[in-house]
């Protein structure tokens, strides 16, 4: 059985002393997982982020939100199969189109290759060889490339612990055919599209406050040690004033 995200409110409390900042964060992105905790724990990661926005937006120029407490309100979700190995609904409407199983582990993608699909997964998972964490359940599209002309594939994409069934979609054909799910698998990889341009700008953030850390480690090794104050160069003694000698008393007459 597999899940797609209908709706899910997010409150993000910012943890600074005084500061008012607690909106409900409205996630409506098209998320799907074999689990609905799955789902929440991709809606909450966009809900946070959404969070950083708004409260930079409003209290930026005070403090920044550090660690924010984020807790789920409410969630509603679709089911779109009926065991984990399901096919997707959309999938089903479409049994003509190609689709090939791969072993855990194995390329589905590669790098630098001539993009001309978009791929959907239809069973198991897949994720950016380079990025583990960015994982594709059953009903989730890849291979966004494929969208603009004489694009190559810019990252591998291999195959999930428990194997993947894949299916490829050429949107320029499929648009002729079945214009409904041309638009969906295309708004599904503009979707991927910012969900890794999102996680970049992140990655990115991390970079710049590490290398900020090691510049000013360095740059306090190579500040000099203060030199010792000198100590005052004593004055020289005055010379103390010869006494007049006093003249011989006169001789006695």
């Amino acid at each position: 059985m597999s899940f797609r995200l209908k709706e899910a409110v997010f409150k993000v409390r910012c943890r600074e002393p005084g500061c008012p900042f607690d909106p409900e964060i409205v996630v409506k992105e098209n998320l799907m997982g074999a689990t609905e905790a799955d789902i929440d724990s991709e809606a909450l990661k966009i809900a946070r982020n959404m969070g950083f926005i708004k409260h930079d937006a409003l209290y930026g120029r005070k403090h920044a939100l550090e660690n924010p407490e984020v807790a789920k309100v409410t969630g509603s979700y679709v089911q779109l199969g009926t065991g984990p190995a399901a096919p997707v609904a959309a999938f089903a409407a479409a049994p003509s189109v190609p689709t090939r199983a791969y072993r855990p582990g194995e390329v589905i993608l590669h790098k630098g290759e001539s993009a001309v699909t978009v791929c959907e997964v239809v069973r198991g998972s897949a994720h950016n060889e380079k990025l583990p964490e960015m994982v594709y359940r059953a009903g989730s599209t890849f291979g966004a490339a494929a969208i603009f002309r004489q694009k190559n594939r810019l990252a591998d994409i291999v195959a999930g612990a428990e194997g993947a069934t894949i299916a490829f979609y050429n949107l320029r054909e499929l648009s002729k055919t079945n214009p409904s799910k041309a638009r969906e698998l295309y708004d599904e990889a503009m979707e991927d599209i910012f969900h890794v341009v999102q996680h970049l700008e992140e990655h990115t953030d991390a970079l710049e406050k590490q290398v900020k850390r090691l510049q000013a480690a360095q740059a306090a090794k190579k500040k000099p040690a203060p030199k010792p104050k000198a100590k005052p160069k004593a004055k020289p003694r005055a010379k103390a004033k010869a006494k007049p000698k006093k003249k011989a008393a006169a001789k006695k007459r």
